[in-house]
């Protein structure tokens, strides 16, 4: 599941709620079927305690970019506008402790360790938030949430935020990890919500993962 950013500038706000969703959704799924077998026992308030513990179920693995940017100003002690500025990738631990995700840690393992670090954090299924910097400037927030070996080679699952897309990446442990936004994805855009942005090839599109990760501890 790949959700697209609300605003130019909050990459990794959506960036979170993935995670969120992808660490959360199997308890989700687990609540909505007790749920749906409460909603059609005999039990007195079977239906009513049914629903609601569907409802909280959902509400608790599926969360608006809204309600991180509230838990985002928290931590940053302040109003932050996303549509003209990022966040801070060092406030991101906090914002995702705060969801309930355990302890987190932002590090800068550099670009050549990166790829074998994303590889180790991902092993047990726990996403990861990764930062690209532009070749022609500016940077991305983007989610890695499985890697994976084929013929010899590895490649990162990376679900970028802006236009709501899962790209493929090749990457080589050792090595400085590329990323093109023109690549085309295998996903199906907006299907998680969000305003879903387009690349196109007189934008800048390509960049690398500069080493900077977030991680679970």
């Amino acid at each position: 599941m790949v959700r697209s950013q609300d605003k130019d500038m909050s990459c990794a706000m959506a960036s979170v709620v993935m995670v969120n969703f992808k660490m959360k959704k199997g308890l989700m799924l687990a609540g909505m079927a007790a749920g749906a077998g409460l909603s059609v026992s005999p039990l007195p308030l079977g239906s009513f305690v049914g629903q609601t513990l569907a409802h909280s179920a959902v509400d608790y693995a599926v969360k608006s970019e809204e309600e991180v940017y509230k838990l985002y100003e928290k931590a940053k002690g302040g109003a932050h506008d996303f549509n003209t500025k990022g966040a801070n990738p060092n406030l991101l631990p906090q914002v995702l402790g705060d969801l309930g995700l355990g302890q987190w840690e932002c590090v800068n393992v550099g670009e050549a360790a990166l790829a074998q670090a994303v590889i180790d954090a991902t092993d047990d299924g726990t996403p990861v938030i990764l930062a690209c910097v532009w070749d022609a400037g500016g940077g991305h927030a983007l989610v890695v949430d499985e890697t994976h070996s084929f013929l010899g080679s590895k490649y990162l699952c990376v679900c970028d935020p802006w236009d709501g897309e899962l790209r493929i990446t090749s990457c080589t442990p050792g090595s400085t990890v590329g990323y093109d936004g023109s690549e085309s994805p295998i996903s199906s855009g907006t299907i998680f919500g969000g305003d879903a942005h387009t690349y196109n090839a007189a934008q800048n599109n390509k960049g690398r993962f500069d080493g900077r990760i977030v991680r679970r501890k």
